[in-house]
């Protein structure tokens, strides 16, 4: 049968404990080391700094050097004064007082006779009496006065004050009535030890041991409320704990459903390459195939005929009639000299010379697939991460400063991932709530701090946030002032001409408008299969054995099927170019067949693929077909996101397309922008492009058998 709970109910307020005898036993009772009951010698309690309570022959036992460690909680004590640093608990003896009344008051012994049943307690002198010791009680005078309590009545009752004993002084056998509160005392104090030890004349102050325990109660209640609303916080940052361990588990359903439908789609292109070989190999065989059975049967009537002709001549020849065979000998003759002499091929029309080529391609997937498909993980830990933007920036005017990402460690919040494979964006929201996302870059050398340049557009309050995944892990407010408008200097007279004139470039150059570079292609490092006019303005893909003008192959780019331009674009300055796309559909085209690309990249990661799309510091926009649409289309894609697609042209023999786009590269805000120049309509802008150094135009054309590709680079207005 299930215990009766009840409530202690202590004095002056202190907060309510309901538990059963044996459970409050077992919590307050009991040392958790050894299991024993505390009592008034070697098992006496001890309190912990931590709250936590043993006996003090185990506290002994568990000190070591100095250095005791909690059982419970594991937290290390420095306990070089066991008194002071884990003083005795006599509150527990009172509370074990109340849980034998409560568990059985006809089991409480006599304070003073043990053999005997205890019936009352004196709630003075706190102690069980049997019924001679009350009467006794009752009888001197000394303690006729105490309050006597029935047991019975007692269990009955919730009040804790009825069992609270009176502590004594050690040295002078009083009531600890008093207090001192000099910095070296800190302790009650019997009247004795106020005259004797604790003299005010040394500095000494006494007060009542009620009154300064009433204040200390009062501080303990004001420090457990504010506790408590730690605790409150606590609890909701749990929470918060646990809604962050539920999304990083459906995260993760949602990256592992994103890379099983990347890889199905792999396998699926596999799976088609794969049917596309074997369909190609079946045609090959079909064709062989035909030619020998073809060959065969006119052989095989050949062979009948020969055959036919000759077993005819063995009977004519058989004959002895001589005016008979002599009529027949010229049809005979004429007929064997024709099957003599009819030609025929005397090798088969075909060999078994066929196979399969794929040198390269194991090794060129599986390091696509380690280069390009890589699971990220962010570690940003928003109260360790800071934006290093102190200063009020000025209207049109750039500022990089860093941002300093952590983990709750303070350590790098990039795991096995760099900057550019992470879902990791700088957003800027201008006073108008315009979102611009702005270019972020790794610091040079560092691996948690970031390089972030912003030119804001418009004066006043702006908000800058750092996301990840669309998460803002950090924001900064910050204003923005007007322009300041510099006014002209007087103008000086000429100076005087000198021979050889002298002049200091200034420090900090303002970056210059929209600046129109005369770019050509350069022809010796085109690719052999490609062509590039005279004057390197025209790019034509050539197919192989047509190309006339022969380079050392070590100089031109080997895998990728295009040309750079001699030139490149770097911060500061904006640049604008244009090109004019020509197509011309010979045959249809196979399933994601590649027509062109037309991009901008570093050169160190041009040439090291078909394309430059997917690599690390290129941005490029493709022309291919697209098996949706059966039809050749534009693709213009970022981080995996699609951000542009459009019909080009039909996959038709005999279609052709030409469009001419205009590129803006904008290196202070980190863009390229795409448009149709002749419509004069902004087709895509590519965020984050990375200008601190050189990227160069590029372009490439694809599968010349089946379509004829032209990019001719045009003036610009």
């Amino acid at each position: 049968m299930a215990e009766t709970e009840f409530e202690v109910v202590a004095p002056s307020n202190i907060p309510q404990v309901s538990l059963a005898p044996d459970q409050l036993s077992r919590k307050f009772l009991m040392c958790h080391v050894c299991n024993e009951q505390y009592n008034e010698d070697g098992k006496h309690p001890r309190l912990l700094p931590c709250l936590h309570t043993l006996c003090f022959d185990c506290l002994n036992k568990t000190k070591v050097n100095d250095e005791l460690q909690c059982p419970t909680c594991k937290i290390k004590h420095s306990v070089t004064n066991v008194d002071k640093v884990c003083p005795r608990d006599n509150t527990r003896r009172d509370l074990m007082d109340f849980v034998k009344v409560k568990r059985a008051p006809s089991a409480v012994s006599c304070s003073s006779c043990p053999s005997n049943v205890a019936t009352h307690r004196c709630r003075e002198c706190a102690e069980f009496l049997c019924v001679e010791c009350q009467k006794a009680h009752e009888r001197v005078s000394a303690t006729k006065g105490h309050t006597l309590i029935l047991l019975e009545k007692l269990k009955q009752s919730q009040d804790l004050d009825a069992f609270c004993r009176q502590l004594m002084c050690s040295d002078h056998n009083k009531d600890l009535q008093l207090y001192c509160t000099k910095d070296t005392c800190q302790k009650p104090v019997c009247m004795m030890c106020a005259i004797v030890t604790c003299k005010e004349s040394n500095g000494h102050v006494i007060e009542s041991a009620e009154t300064v325990a009433k204040e200390r109660r009062k501080d303990i209640k004001t420090q457990k409320t504010s506790m408590e609303k730690v605790g409150k916080e606590v609890e909701q940052v749990i929470g918060d704990v646990k809604s962050e361990q539920r999304k990083v588990d459906d995260l993760r359903k949602k990256v592992e459903g994103e890379i099983d439908e990347t890889f199905d789609k792999l396998i699926q292109i596999i799976e088609r390459g794969r049917a596309d070989q074997k369909k190609a190999l079946e045609d090959s065989v079909m064709t062989k195939q035909d030619n020998l059975k073809t060959q065969e049967k006119e052989l095989k009537r050949m062979k009948g005929e020969i055959e036919e002709s000759s077993n005819f001549t063995d009977q004519a020849l058989a004959y002895t009639n001589a005016a008979a065979l002599l009529q027949i000998d010229h049809t005979i003759d004429n007929r064997l000299n024709a099957l003599t002499k009819q030609f025929f091929d005397k090798e088969p029309h075909e060999m078994a010379t066929f196979g399969f080529h794929a040198k390269g391609l194991i090794s060129e997937i599986q390091s696509k697939v380690v280069e390009m498909a890589k699971v990220w993980s962010v570690s940003a830990f928003p109260p360790n991460c800071k934006i290093g933007l102190e200063e009020e920036l000025e209207e049109n005017k750039s500022t990089t400063f860093v941002v300093n990402l952590r983990d709750f460690q303070k350590k790098t919040p990039f795991k096995d991932c760099d900057l550019d494979v992470c879902d990791v964006k700088a957003v800027v929201k201008d006073p108008k709530g315009t979102e611009t996302e702005i270019l972020m870059k790794m610091k040079h050398g560092s691996k948690d701090e970031m390089e972030v340049t912003i030119k804001p557009a418009i004066s006043g309050r702006h908000v800058l946030e750092i996301k990840v995944l669309d998460r803002v892990v950090v924001r900064k407010e910050f204003e923005c002032k007007p322009a300041v408008v510099r006014s002209a200097s007087k103008k000086e007279p000429p100076p005087r001409k000198e021979t050889t004139p002298k002049k200091d470039p200034p420090i900090n150059p303002k970056p210059p408008g929209i600046q129109k570079p005369d770019l050509t292609f350069d022809k010796n490092k085109a690719h052999r299969d490609v062509s590039i006019s005279p004057d390197g303005k025209i790019f034509k893909n050539l197919s192989s054995g047509e190309q006339t003008e022969l380079v050392p192959n070590n100089s031109r780019l080997q895998k990728y099927k295009g040309a750079i331009c001699s030139s490149g674009l770097q911060y500061p300055g904006r640049f604008k170019y244009a090109i004019k796309i020509g197509i011309h559909v010979k045959k249809p085209l196979d399933k994601s067949n590649l027509v062109f690309e037309l991009g901008i990249a570093r050169k160190s990661v041009i040439g090291k693929s078909l394309v430059v799309e997917g690599e690390k510091y290129a941005w490029s926009m493709i022309g291919a077909h697209h098996v949706d649409c059966d039809a050749i289309c534009l693709h213009i894609a970022h981080n995996n996101h699609l951000l542009y697609h459009e019909v080009l042209t039909s996959n038709a023999a005999g279609s052709s397309m030409e469009r001419t786009f205009g590129f803006l590269l904008d290196t202070e805000f980190g863009q390229w922008k795409v448009f149709d120049k002749k419509l004069e309509k902004e087709i895509c802008v590519v965020e984050a492009v990375d200008c601190s150094e050189l990227l160069y135009p590029v372009v490439a054309g694809y599968n010349p058998s089946s379509v004829e590709v032209t990019a001719t680079i045009v003036h610009v207005d």
